[in-house]
């Protein structure tokens, strides 16, 4: 396995920083116990479902195939080239200021509560209420970069990529330019803090993208544990967190023992190409890893949590989604409702099952390449879910953006598209 150079670690750090220190911002994924993190739960270690094999009735019979129907904005204003958007501020309405709300990066759900991270900072809204609002959870956006942890209020992130949560209502999120993963403990409360559990685990001040603190690849116990820039994560039913390492071409496990014990389960490699993780999501006892390398291709993989072993669910070029050989590659999320994946690419979204069948489930299938939407579009109306003009390829390169897919306890979607003005379009869906 070949390891980044301080060099290539030094250039990423000051790619995410540049990335945090912006309000509305980018950068994904994805999500859990369906609607967090791709967790799911189960008593042997299986897919769910009364014998342990593909879940659906008691004898175990497949369910019925995943469809969406209609899909609206949920949040934001979703045009590329408006104005950066205002942040929202401690009881703004969901839909945000003037039509832009947070900077919206990967969502979680827990319970009836939606909660993103954005840059320096944590989310929520609880969309139980006949007029849901906003409200900071823990950190604030600040010129300077810091990791503190404490009560909520008071505690600081650096940069944030990645978030998931436990069965329990507790949250993990991932600080990339901090190179440390920290616990949020009671969310909603007034109780609600901050502890270090892996990576950096120390009050640490200015910290910069040129220096990012603690950089290595040690394993061990959480506390003297080492990262390379962190760059996504997901959860299982047990509270193990996989994280994908960027700087050290490896996904790391942290154990949910007191210790949470760190280990690397296996590497991230493609041949000779260099490769980016766009996403994580596990089901029993299997990770997923949505993945694109140099060489213009895409892959899903299967890697076993016990073992490390993988399996490939499918690898090509562009035409893999029914695109051209020669398209370039647009990948962002993955997640997954205990029983399918799904994922974001060029302008669609796209189940896949465990056995590599895929299939498009949203999106404008023929909107590639135009900078705006189609003229007579209005993102701002409901539209059948096939009929979704999503960010497509000319958006995100003008915006040098992300996106991420995420699933409630319902079974419906969420795209978040992070453009200059992050949005989010949800998905009536179900089986």
């Amino acid at each position: 396995m070949t390891k980044r150079s301080v060099g290539t670690w030094i250039m990423l750090a000051l790619t995410a920083g540049l990335m945090g220190c912006s309000t509305p911002d980018n950068t994904p994924t994805d999500s859990g116990v369906p609607g967090t993190d791709g967790s799911i739960p189960g008593t042997d270690g299986s897919l769910p479902g009364t014998d342990g094999s593909v879940p659906g009735t008691d004898s175990g019979t497949s369910p019925g195939a995943f469809r969406c129907t209609t899909g609206s904005l949920f949040s934001g204003y979703p045009e590329h080239d408006s104005e950066v958007g205002i942040h929202a501020n401690e009881g703004d309405a969901l839909a945000g200021v003037e039509g832009r709300p947070l900077g919206w990066r990967s969502v979680v759900f827990v319970g009836d509560h939606i909660v993103t991270i954005v840059g320096q900072e944590v989310w929520s809204s609880d969309l139980s209420a006949s007029a849901p609002t906003v409200h900071r959870v823990a950190g604030a956006t600040s010129s300077g970069q810091s990791l503190l942890d404490g009560p909520c209020a008071t505690a600081r992130f650096a940069n944030l990529q990645d978030i998931a949560a436990t069965s329990d209502g507790d949250l993990y999120v991932m600080d990339q330019t901090g190179n440390a993963v920290l616990m949020i403990s009671d969310p909603f409360d007034a109780t609600c803090a901050v502890s270090y559990v892996a990576g950096t685990s120390t009050d640490t001040l200015d910290i910069t993208p040129v220096t990012p603190p603690n950089v290595g690849d040690t394993e061990g116990p959480g506390a003297t544990a080492q990262f390379g820039l962190p760059g996504r994560m997901a959860i299982d039913a047990a509270g193990n967190l996989y994280v994908w390492d960027t700087g050290n071409n490896s996904i790391r496990r942290i154990g949910s023992d007191a210790a949470h014990t760190v280990s690397t389960l296996a590497p991230v490699v493609s041949g000779e190409h260099e490769v980016v993780v766009d996403g994580l999501a596990v089901i029993g006892s299997s990770l997923f890893a949505l993945q694109h390398d140099t060489g213009n291709e895409v892959f899903l993989e299967s890697i076993n949590t016990s073992t490390g072993a993988k399996t490939e669910i499918f690898r090509g070029r562009a035409t893999v989604f029914g695109f051209g050989s020669s398209d370039a590659l647009q990948t962002g999320g993955l997640t997954t409702d205990g029983i399918d994946l799904f994922l974001y690419f060029k302008g669609g979204i796209f189940s896949v099952t465990t056995a590599g069948v895929i299939t498009r489930i949203a999106g404008e299938e023929d909107i590639r390449s135009t900078i705006e939407f189609s003229v007579g579009y209005d993102p701002m109306v409901s539209h059948p879910a096939l009929s979704v003009e999503l960010a497509n390829r000319s958006q995100y390169a003008t915006a040098g953006a992300d996106s991420w897919i995420a699933v409630d306890d319902a079974g419906d979607l969420y795209f978040v598209g992070s453009v200059l003005d992050p949005y989010v379009v949800r998905f009536d869906c179900g089986r």
